[in-house]
């Protein structure tokens, strides 16, 4: 009960004020957000310290997979946008192709994660956590946004 109501805190503080887009370093903001994704995601799957020990590692091992795969596929789009008003036919349906094999790669990371996580969490679990990412992103973007629009 008191490991909830600390996560229950930390979340309200997170939440209620506490802004991400102060002049920071990058690494910091990166950190404080996925500190903030942690409890998030621990509050909304009510994990219990059993299934946290188990289920952390995996999910960390699945989000540095998941990151690596971005970022090269950013390094590919980014030189790719620069040049789509030159593109050839051939090029553009070269980058087209790159955009869904990155995207079939996605989601097959996703589906062996799936089952990684089955393996230490309930199934109902498993669909919480990948609603819980989705809610968090939404959270986040709609703190961005708030921030963005209180300094105009």
């Amino acid at each position: 009960m008191r490991k909830r109501w600390v996560l229950f805190s930390i979340l309200s503080f997170v939440f209620m004020g506490v802004t991400i887009a102060q002049p920071r370093g990058m690494e910091e903001k990166r950190e404080k957000i996925e500190s903030m994704k942690v409890g998030f995601i621990t509050q909304k799957l009510n994990l219990t310290t059993e299934e946290a020990q188990k289920f952390w590692p995996v999910y960390n091992r699945y989000n540095d997979e998941l990151e690596k795969s971005r970022k090269q596929f950013r390094g590919k789009v980014l030189e790719e946008r620069k040049n789509v008003d030159n593109m050839t036919e051939k090029e553009a349906e070269k980058a087209l192709e790159d955009m869904l094999a990155y995207r079939a790669s996605e989601v097959e990371l996703t589906r062996k994660y799936t089952e990684e996580f089955k393996k230490v969490l309930p199934a109902q679990k498993v669909v919480k956590l990948f609603i819980a990412e989705q809610e968090f992103k939404r959270e986040l973007l709609k703190q961005l946004k708030e921030q963005h629009k209180n300094r105009q």
